[in-house]
This record gives structure tokens, sequence and C-alpha cells, in this order.
């Protein structure tokens, strides 16, 4: 049985759900999303023999909804706006249980492969379409792949978003989180020159932890998978003690094993531990951190707030 945190730490695990499909994920495999824009229906008619998914995402899906309400408490899901289109039902039914709706973006790519122009069109497609189907404008953004360059800072701004949750703190790691092993542990606004360093943004960075000391990523369920619960358990009861926290996963890990392309290695490695393990995973740091689990939304409301009672007890 975990232990659970200690009632007076006062502070709360932002957790998350990143909704996409498990072919979504393949930068870990190949490589190819932070290279190229993926053809979906390229993608679809490999994997399904036509240019359409088969709805694999919706029974893990209601799997964590049902594991969320068993534990009373309520999430942030990144909705991918494929997703959204293909699904959109599932994102209505995922409003209706009381969890709050933010975008993970449109196409499931690193950012820098958008650029400037074609990311702020796709980002405001996908708060439309959210929108559309909730009837509340998300606040919040997640890059996919948790790639984000600091030019994604001010066009966020633009599009009123209110906080971002990408910044994982690590050393790098398959080629991502370079620049970032020394971000802020705890919520904060950052530059916009470099969003892993504190500034004057408006917007506020919820970040991901990293394990204490190696400071490697650990708030994430990939690393939970591939290296173990503790590590992840460690993590976040370590950085709680100090500050809000935050880590995700995502409805694909709650089922079978894909059958994928790519090298079986990698496959075997970033596709472990799947199903029933992560069934009983998740419901340890629930129980872990029962009475402080939290939106995204909250967390970053939560940080404002303190920052402007601060500012308003300096100035008086």
């Amino acid at each position: 049985m975990s232990p659970s945190v200690p009632s007076d730490s006062g502070y709360r695990l932002a957790l998350s759900v990143d909704l996409e499909e498990w072919f979504h994920s393949r930068r870990w495999i190949d490589g190819q999303q932070a290279r190229q824009v993926p053809d979906t229906s390229d993608v679809l008619r490999r994997i399904y023999g036509k240019p359409a998914p088969a709805g694999e995402v919706l029974p893990p899906t209601r799997r964590l909804l049902e594991i969320f309400r068993a534990h009373d408490c309520r999430v942030t899901f990144f909705v991918l706006g494929e997703i959204a289109k293909w699904y959109p039902d599932l994102v209505r039914e995922i409003a209706a249980h009381g969890h709050e709706i933010a975008s993970h973006g449109m196409t499931h790519v690193d950012i820098p492969v958008l650029g400037p122009e074609r990311f702020s069109r796709e980002l405001g497609e996908s708060l439309d379409l959210l929108a559309g189907l909730t009837g509340t404008r998300p606040i919040g953004y997640r890059a996919p792949n948790l790639v984000y360059p600091a030019w994604a800072t001010a066009i966020l701004e633009e599009h009123g978003l209110v906080y971002d949750s990408s910044v994982c703190v690590s050393r790098p790691v398959g080629g991502k989180y370079k620049g970032w092993a020394n971000a802020p542990l705890s919520p904060y606004r950052p530059s916009y020159e470099d969003v892993g360093v504190r500034g004057d943004a408006r917007i506020v960075e919820v970040p991901l932890p990293s394990f204490p000391v190696v400071n490697v990523a650990a708030g994430s369920s990939i690393f939970t998978r591939v290296i173990g619960y503790h590590w992840t358990s460690v993590a976040l009861r370590t950085r709680v003690r100090t500050g809000d926290t935050a880590y995700y996963v995502h409805p694909w890990e709650f089922a079978a094993r894909p059958h994928t392309e790519g090298n079986w290695l990698r496959n075997r490695i970033f596709l472990r531990r799947m199903g029933p393990w992560m069934d009983r995973t998740l419901d340890r740091i629930l129980r872990t951190f029962a009475g402080r689990v939290t939106t995204v939304g909250s967390v970053a409301a939560r940080y404002t707030a303190l920052v402007a009672a601060a500012t308003g007890a300096f100035a008086a």
C-alpha cells in the first residue's frame, strides 16, 4: 500500500490525460513527428486499411473516467483536435463528467515543424472546435511530444490561453527537453525568450517534475512504465512537499499493447507495462494523493492568485 502525502503539505497534484490514439505517440519509435507533419490518412490506411480510425481510444478513455469517478477527482484532458473531430461525443462525455478540457493542438507533431503561422492557425482551429463541443473555450494547452519553442508563448497568449503545461524539467532525453534541466519545478511565468526560465510572460507554466538528484523526467506515464512505479512515486511525493506538481497519462496505455511498425526493441521498451499494470499504478497514485488531485487549470489559477496577493501585499 502506498503511503499517502502528509495532509499538512498543502500542495496538490495536477493530473492530466493527453487524449490521443496510440499511433499519435510514435515520435519515440521512429522520430518522424520531429521532421514532418504526419499524413494521418496514410497512417490510418496502413494500420486499418481505410482512412478512418477504429475507435481504439474509446474503451480506455471510458475506463479512465470510471477510475476518476471512483476516486472522486476531476482532472484535465488535453484533447488533440483530430480526436475531437473523430469522436465529438467522447469530448462531450468527458466534459459532462466535470473534467477540464484543454488543447493539445490539431495534429500530433512537434511545434517547430509547423512554424509560427501554421501553429497559430491550427491552435485557433482546435480551440474553436473544443469550444463548440463543450460550450467553454479552453484556457490551457500542452504541446505534442512536449516540444515547445520559445516563440510559441506569445502565440498562446494571442489566442487567450492562460496556462501551458509542456515544460518537462529534465536532462535531455531522446532529443527532447534541451535547456530545461534547471527550469523551475513549481508553476511560474516564463520568459518570452526561454520558456525554461522565469520571465514576464502573462501565461503560467505548470511544469512536469524530474526525479530528484539525477534530474531525469518523472512526470509522464511513459517514464513510469519504462522505469517503474517507484520512479514516479518518489518524484511526485518529493516535489509535492515544496510546491504543486503535475503528472499525465495516455488512454492507450490502459489498453492492450498494439501491433506496431518500427524497431522491435524500441517498441518493446516504449510499450511495456500497459493495460492492467497501468490500472493498478494509476490507482496507487490516486490513493497516495487522495484529496489533492486537481486540474492543471486549478493549479495555474492558484499560482496566479498567490502572485496577485503577494504583489498586493508588497505594494501596500
